[in-house]
């Protein structure tokens, strides 16, 4: 289940970054829900129909409440990106996705426990089999990098995602981006380690049969609250990689050329757009 959020949050901020085929991937998320339910769990016909009902309800509540959100942000970091963006800004921004993320979490909360609580113990083994397969599969994948495979990697990757913003690199940038990523830090081991203490901890709520009332709060804290979990390493990790993604962006904004800047101020644009669209059509 919190391998579940995590790509979740994944395949979320990417399109909420990207903007690809928003409009299409959005008003079809319940598709996109179903097929990767069906990669955990086996539902009943009435849990699935509670399912649906209840993924209904939050789509709505999502477009008209939280769309917006993202409009008033994009506005205001455009306006930032335009009128020399800080460090303090970017990372306050970064702090705005994960609010983003938290308000989905409560609202989702109250529908998918119920959901939870009903599971039969096949099912229930069936998920813990496919949360420890896919948390496997992510282990069997990053062990075969070097720590300076690792770095290329993830410098290559930033450079990706800015240049889906910004357009083309010059030689310059791309050289002082390599070299501002090589303060990023690896936090693959720590996060698996919070990984696994999470589903250790949600195996045991499930296989505990508790009363309803007690695995409602149970449930509550490890959806909701569940990045307490996170050691100070973990912490530190990622704020530190936060900081280190704010140097890059605003060196990005700093050094862009007019074509960088019309670059990226059209596709925010184009995603404010496509927000306001999916507000106004349900």
């Amino acid at each position: 289940m919190n391998n579940f959020r995590t790509n979740l949050l994944a395949c979320v901020l990417a399109i909420f970054v990207s903007g690809c085929g928003f409009r299409f991937i959005y008003n079809h998320l319940d598709w996109w829900a179903n097929w990767y339910l069906d990669d955990y769990v086996t539902l009943t016909e009435l849990q699935q129909q509670a399912f649906d009902r209840s993924f209904e309800a939050l789509h709505d509540w999502h477009r008209t409440t939280q769309l917006p959100l993202y409009v008033k942000q994009l506005k205001a970091l455009q306006f930032s990106i335009n009128n020399d963006l800080s460090e303090q800004q970017v990372a306050e921004n970064l702090t705005q996705l994960l609010e983003h993320w938290q308000n989905i979490l409560i609202a989702v909360e109250p529908k998918l426990q119920p959901l939870a609580f009903s599971l039969s113990a096949k099912q229930k083994q069936q998920l813990l089999l496919a949360l420890k397969a896919a948390q496997q599969e992510q282990i069997d994948d990053n062990e075969m990098l070097t720590q300076q495979q690792w770095f290329e990697v993830r410098a290559d990757q930033q450079t990706d995602q800015l240049k889906a913003w910004f357009g083309r690199l010059s030689t310059k940038q791309k050289q002082q981006v390599n070299l501002l990523s090589q303060s990023y830090q690896r936090s693959f081991e720590p996060r698996m380690n919070y990984r696994q203490h999470w589903t250790n901890q949600f195996a045991e709520l499930l296989n505990a049969e508790l009363p309803e009332h007690q695995f409602k709060f149970e449930f509550y804290r490890l959806f909701v609250n569940g990045r307490s979990l996170r050691d100070d390493n973990l912490n530190a990790i990622t704020k530190n990689n936060n900081q280190v993604f704010a140097r890059i962006f605003v060196y990005m904004t700093t050094s862009a050329t007019d074509k960088q800047r019309k670059r990226i101020n059209k596709k925010i644009n184009k995603l404010v757009g496509d927000l306001n669209y999916l507000i106004a059509n349900d």
